[in-house]
């Protein structure tokens, strides 16, 4: 896009919530997600340059990822549901990087596995009061609380937050 610059930015913000059980939980249930696409990946022969060579194919329909998949992960879990939807993003965002290093032959045919702790919040799981963030962690039981509203981000910011990631260093 010419004439266009785009700017990601990301700030951290301190706190001293124990979150702990949460992010362990997350983690287990993205690397559930993974595991669940993985055992369903179609590998497909082809030719390329003379030599045999296996290609992934991802399952994308919607009744496996919206239906199947989503009930499966929901199955136990007590936080907000749409952790869940974000497990699944997140678990199809990681195979398709795993996917192209592959083709790229930087990857080996191994399954990725959840190593760091932290959880991709989205923009319907918090609000923002008064300077003061608000994070669903259980819907109407259990919230964190983030006072920015003097933070020196904020104008570089220009108001738009987006998603926020949520892990153990404070």
């Amino acid at each position: 896009m010419s004439g266009s610059s785009y700017q990601f930015r990301a700030y951290s913000v301190r706190h001293d919530y124990n979150v702990k059980d949460f992010l362990e939980d997350y983690r287990i249930v993205l690397q559930r997600a993974i595991d669940e696409v993985w055992s369903r990946i179609r590998w497909v022969e082809r030719y390329d340059r003379g030599r045999r060579r296996l290609i992934p194919i991802i399952p994308k329909e919607n009744g496996f990822k919206h239906h199947y998949l989503r009930d499966l992960l929901m199955d136990g879990w007590s936080y907000s549901k749409h952790y869940v939807d974000s497990a699944i993003k997140q678990a199809y965002s990681i195979l398709k990087s795993w996917r192209r290093n592959y083709l790229k032959g930087r990857r080996s045919r191994e399954e990725p596995a959840v190593k760091k702790k932290f959880v991709r919040i989205k923009e319907t799981l918090y609000s923002d009061r008064n300077g003061v963030t608000r994070v669903s962690i259980k819907p109407y039981e259990r919230y964190l609380e983030f006072g920015i509203s003097k933070a020196w981000f904020l104008s570089r910011a220009d108001g738009e937050m987006g998603e926020l990631i949520l892990n153990e260093r404070a």
